[in-house]
């Protein structure tokens, strides 16, 4: 058994005794001192014999003072620790049985040395013998410490150890730590204190109107009765479909829900349409029965483009399918918004009013995800008791080095400012939709001022030899998935800093939004940036209305003269270290294409050691397109367009969607160049996938 060890002075004449006693006995002890008779505090010794019984750095822990009390009181203070002060066999061996103590606090002015190891011996001889009893009482433990203390206090799962980095980072992850701790971050994020992130009182208003994603798992309690009760009613109307037309913060968190659970049984499925792909909206039209769907209409501001076009479209359908066509659609907007005008002039089912000091890519426990959720009929209860549980663990009297959202944050933020700022995600199949709404949070938060974490979502995992020293992965894995164990250990050999965070099960999902979301403050805080603005996203939209503005007047959009593969070649070859790769496909995602995008990006990334982003035109404009043009100056941005066979048109529009991606897409360019962005355009005609795999062959060909 790994055994840790410590003492104060008053311990120390008994602790070398029941050291030796115990090595002979065949158990692995770690000595954190002291080693002497000179004064010592016997807290410090409480605190990292407690931390590495709790980080799994040992099974148990020991500690000698001179009552036994003081090092109990201290050990205690801690998460996850147990400990008892045992003077006799008896308690020594009940505490282990009946109360799963993981800690045993002895006083050397107390008991002999003799009598210290006796106890020792019996403490580490019992078991906790599980029994239903002394496990619901544990479980009421537990439940006082999550909130008390903040915890998760799972059965065997600390899903907030996170690992101690070494090497040329550790020092920034450090400093990090530090610096909200001398901040007082953690009180003062719960406090709703703007000035951590800003000294300009305008914008200090503008963040406390942001930060109502805090109280979002306790609102989220309050409206499971109401959410449930609309999801069985949707069912009881016979709808097999819903489909959710919003964009970025609006419809990620429920594309995360679907695709890790499906719907429920007797639940309709639900799908997220988010672009102005002509084919996909047609395909999306073709394979519903309009009769028996209901489409949310989902934007926090009311006013998003994409949302509004689709929201013509099939309301013009239902028109002319059903009598009252109104009731198949469903609103979630904030208060006063156009949307919502329109809902209650239109007849529209239902409208969900949303938190407006909710910003949109925090939303995910509010109606935004919650919505979605219940009618999908996942476990509402247990998906927000998990995000509770959460928030427990990162409160205001949790310190940043034992609260999960607040560590992450503090050492992401310190690794990107150490020049590791490339978030390569590793994520358990089931929970793979995850890596989208990570990628907008953290990349739209934290993408701005000439920094940013860039996250890197889908890059299949390689060799240690094919990434650059800018690299952290961080994987998300669930339950027993233990299939990236082996490439995660290389990297870390490689000395490539590895996160592992493992959620037992699906509903755990809560808790990592919270995480995140606790995190990306954090970040924040530690870069010097403000992440509850967006403040470059408008740039791409004006310029897309300017180019409509010119079909309206002409027929024809601006025109952009196109690069070529040498183009694409040359840049590639003059990149720098730190520099990423992003591939802006307004292309329609079918499998094939896909699949060709995705073997660009690796030979880029093999060739050249870049990090590799691929993203969905107008998608990816919600979600990376602020760390794009805010960021850093290191992406290489290639956009990839296709000649569409048929546009679709948009009611009440000169123009049809495929006019519009068009018009996304040669605005976004226009945006990247005025930003100096190193931005390239490449035309594939109308066999997008044929011409992938020929560049990629091409690529493929180049000097490495």
């Amino acid at each position: 058994m790994r055994i840790a060890i410590g003492c104060d002075h008053a311990g120390f004449p008994h602790k070398d005794s029941v050291v030796t006693a115990l090595r002979q006995d065949g158990h692995e002890l770690v000595d954190f001192g002291t080693h002497s008779t000179e004064p010592v505090d016997y807290p410090d010794y409480a605190r990292v014999v407690g931390t590495a019984v709790r980080e799994g750095g040992a099974d148990v822990g020991i500690l000698i003072c001179g009552s036994g009390a003081g090092v109990a009181i201290a050990a205690n203070k801690l998460r996850g620790v147990r400990a008892a002060l045992c003077h006799d066999p008896f308690t020594a061996r009940q505490a282990r049985e009946d109360d799963d103590a993981n800690v045993l606090c002895l006083g050397a002015r107390v008991i002999d040395a003799a009598q210290a190891t006796e106890l020792a011996r019996i403490f580490l001889g019992a078991r906790f013998s599980r029994a239903p009893r002394h496990e619901r009482r544990l479980a009421k433990v537990r439940a006082l410490e999550a909130a008390e203390c903040g915890t998760l206090a799972r059965d065997g799962v600390d899903e907030t150890a996170m690992p101690e980095f070494v090497g040329p980072a550790a020092p920034a992850v450090a400093d990090a730590l530090r610096l909200l701790e001398h901040l007082d971050a953690v009180r003062r994020v719960w406090g709703k204190d703007a000035s951590l992130w800003t000294s300009d009182a305008r914008t200090q208003g503008a963040i406390r109107n942001r930060l109502g994603w805090l109280a979002s798992p306790v609102a989220a309690r309050e409206q499971i009765g109401e959410l449930s009760a609309f999801g069985a009613d949707i069912r009881g109307d016979g709808i097999t479909d819903v489909v959710l037309l919003g964009m970025g913060g609006s419809s990620l968190a429920a594309e995360v829900l679907a695709t890790t659970f499906g719907a429920a049984p007797g639940a309709p499925v639900l799908a997220v349409l988010d672009t102005t792909d002509a084919a996909t909206v047609r395909a999306t039209r073709a394979r519903l029965k309009l009769r028996q769907t209901l489409f949310l209409v989902s934007s926090k501001s009311g006013t998003t483009t994409e949302m509004l076009a689709l929201y013509r479209a099939f309301r013009e359908e239902m028109n002319r399918e059903v009598e009252a066509p109104g009731t198949h659609f469903v609103a979630i907007t904030d208060p006063g918004t156009s949307l919502e005008r329109l809902a209650r002039e239109t007849g529209f089912r239902r409208t969900f009013l949303n938190a407006p000091d909710i910003g949109g890519r925090f939303s995910a426990l509010s109606y935004f995800g919650l919505v979605p959720g219940a009618l999908l009929g996942i476990d509402l209860r247990r998906l927000i008791e998990s995000a509770a549980t959460m928030a427990d663990a990162c409160g205001a009297l949790v310190p940043p080095r034992e609260n999960p959202g607040m560590r992450l944050g503090a050492t992401l933020a310190g690794l990107a400012e150490a020049g590791r700022d490339k978030v390569t995600l590793v994520l358990s199949p089931p929970i793979r939709a995850l890596g989208g709404w990570l990628e907008q949070l953290l990349t739209e938060s934290t993408g701005k001022d000439g920094t940013g974490l860039v996250v890197v979502h889908e890059e299949p995992l390689g060799s240690p030899d094919v990434y650059g020293p800018d690299r952290v992965f961080v994987a998300l894995t669930l339950g027993d998935d233990a299939s990236f164990d082996a490439p995660l250990d290389a990297l870390a050999r490689a000395h490539h800093p590895v996160v592992r965070i493992r959620l037992p099960q699906s509903y755990d999902l809560g808790a990592e939004f919270f995480r995140w979301e606790m995190a990306t403050a954090a970040a924040g805080i530690v870069l010097g940036i403000n992440p509850f603005d967006e403040p470059n996203v408008a740039q791409a939209k004006e310029a897309t209305q300017a180019a409509l503005a010119k079909h309206r007047e002409s027929g024809r959009l601006p025109e952009w003269p196109a690069d070529t593969l040498d183009d694409v070649a040359r840049v590639l070859g003059e990149s720098r270290p730190g520099d990423y790769v992003a591939l802006l496909a307004y292309l329609t995602p079918s499998p094939e294409t896909t699949a060709a995008v995705q073997k660009v990006r690796l030979i880029i990334r093999n060739r050249t050691r870049l990090a590799t982003t691929v993203g969905y035109g107008p998608r990816y404009l919600h979600s990376t397109g602020q760390l794009h043009k805010g960021g850093p100056p290191t992406p290489i941005l290639i956009v990839l367009t296709a000649d569409d066979y048929e546009d679709l048109p948009i009611p009440g529009e000169a123009y049809g969607f495929s006019t519009l991606k068009a018009a996304q897409a040669i605005g976004d360019l226009a945006t990247l160049r005025a930003a100096h962005r190193r931005a390239l355009w490449l035309p594939l005609g109308d066999r997008p996938a044929q011409s992938l795999d020929r560049i990629a062959a091409a690529l493929a060909r180049l000097p490495a």
